[in-house]
C-alpha cells in the first residue's frame, strides 16, 4: 500500500467519528439555540474538570516516582482551572464558541485542501472533488468567524453541513480494501 493510502486509512475512522460528533453538536445548536451553548459550555467544563482531577489524583498517587508526573500536576491544574472557568462563565464561552468552531472548520478545510494536492500527485481524479469540498469548508469557517451577528441556528446548520461535507470527503478519499490488494 502506498504511503498516502496508508495515511488515509489510519486517520479515516477517527476523523469520521470527530465529524459525527461535530454534526451532533450542530444539531444541538440548531434545535436548542442559546440553551445549547450554555449546555455545551458546561459539558466541556465538566470534561476538563474530570480530566484535571484525574491528572491531579494520578500525580498524588505516583508522587516521587518520575518526572513525567510533574506533567500530570501541570496538566491537572490547567484542566481543572479551565473546567471551572467554562462552568462559571458559560456566557463568555458562548461568545467565543463561534471563533473556536470557525477556526476548527478553516483548519480542517486547509488540511483537506493540502491532502487534495497530495492526492493530485498520485494522478487520482478525486482531488478536484476533494479540493472543492475543502474550499467550501474554508468559506463556512471564515463566515462563522467574521459574522458576529450569526445566529446560533446558522452556526448549528453550518456545523451540520461541515460534518456532512467532511464525512463525504473522508469516505470519498479513503482507500477501499481492494486498493491495498496486489494483483
Amino acid at each position: 500500500m502506498d504511503p498516502i493510502k496508508d495515511l488515509l486509512k489510519k486517520s479515516g475512522m477517527s476523523n469520521i467519528l470527530i465529524s459525527i460528533i461535530f454534526g451532533l453538536f450542530g444539531i444541538i445548536l440548531y434545535v436548542f439555540h442559546e440553551g445549547a451553548v450554555k449546555l455545551i459550555s458546561c459539558l466541556i467544563g465538566l470534561l476538563f474538570l474530570l480530566i484535571g482531577v484525574a491528572r491531579l489524583v494520578n500525580y498524588v498517587k505516583g508522587r516521587g516516582r518520575g518526572e513525567h508526573l510533574n506533567f500530570d500536576l501541570f496538566c491537572g491544574l490547567i484542566a481543572t482551572i479551565a473546567g471551572i472557568i467554562a462552568i462559571i462563565y458559560t456566557d463568555a464561552i458562548g461568545a467565543i464558541l463561534r471563533i473556536i468552531v470557525g477556526t476548527w472548520i478553516v483548519y480542517s478545510g486547509i488540511t483537506r485542501a493540502y491532502l487534495s494536492f497530495k492526492i493530485k500527485g498520485f494522478n487520482s481524479s478525486i482531488w478536484i472533488f476533494s479540493l472543492v469540498l475543502s474550499i467550501l469548508m474554508i468559506i463556512f469557517g471564515i463566515y462563522i468567524m467574521l459574522n458576529s451577528g450569526a445566529i446560533i441556528t446558522l452556526i448549528g446548520s453550518l456545523m451540520i453541513a461541515y460534518a456532512i461535507i467532511d464525512i463525504i470527503c473522508l469516505l470519498y478519499t479513503s482507500p477501499s480494501p481492494r486498493d491495498g490488494a496486489t494483483s
